[in-house]
């Protein structure tokens, strides 16, 4: 697995090399995670494909969850973000299948990425994902939730890819549609 930071040498859809760097985010990022997530719900002809998250909420984020940020040429091409598998957490996904503290402290929870419009089709999310299972490999956690709206095919689809299964449906985030992947270990 790679270690944080690291540059990411790709080829965009002109021929033209893409330098992506990716590197642990602190909240000193905050102004730019919540710019990043303006674009993108700006962007999104679907609202309900994205649960937006307040500037507390965020910054609880990049204070006690792993989070993660691809920039290039200084310009943020995305954040995710990754919740421990920490029994006493209350955003634990396992919680939505009344998990034990057990199997909590074996459970992290993919939460959340974003890539800026500018930057798809590049494989970043693929990257976030690959390297927060990593990461989640690395904690000893036994298996990894996220969640996704059924509208969201390319998100779905960069789940499938490593093996995620649908384990459920049901509403979140204040009613909107999700499904609930699992990938065991």
């Amino acid at each position: 697995m790679k270690t944080l930071p690291f540059r990411h040498e790709m080829i965009n859809g002109k021929g033209e090399p893409l330098y992506i760097d990716y590197r642990r985010a602190t909240p000193e990022d905050l102004d730019k995670v919540m710019a990043l997530q303006d674009a993108i719900v700006e962007a999104l002809p679907d609202k309900d494909l994205y649960a937006t998250f307040s500037r507390e909420e965020s910054l609880g984020q990049l204070e006690h969850d792993i989070c993660i940020i691809a920039e290039c040429d200084g310009e943020v091409a995305g954040y995710s973000v990754m919740i421990p598998n920490d029994p006493d957490n209350p955003e634990n996904y396992g919680k939505y299948f009344n998990y034990d503290r057990e199997q909590l402290a074996k459970t992290v929870s993919m939460d959340l990425t974003m890539v800026a419009p500018k930057y798809r089709g590049n494989g970043i999310q693929r990257m976030f994902n690959k390297l927060r299972l990593g990461m989640a490999n690395e904690m000893g956690a036994h298996e990894a939730l996220t969640t996704i709206s059924p509208d969201n095919p390319y998100s779905y689809r960069n789940f499938l890819v490593l093996n995620f299964d649908i384990v459920d449906e049901r509403e979140l985030y204040g009613g909107k549609r999700r499904y609930i992947l699992r990938k065991v270990f």
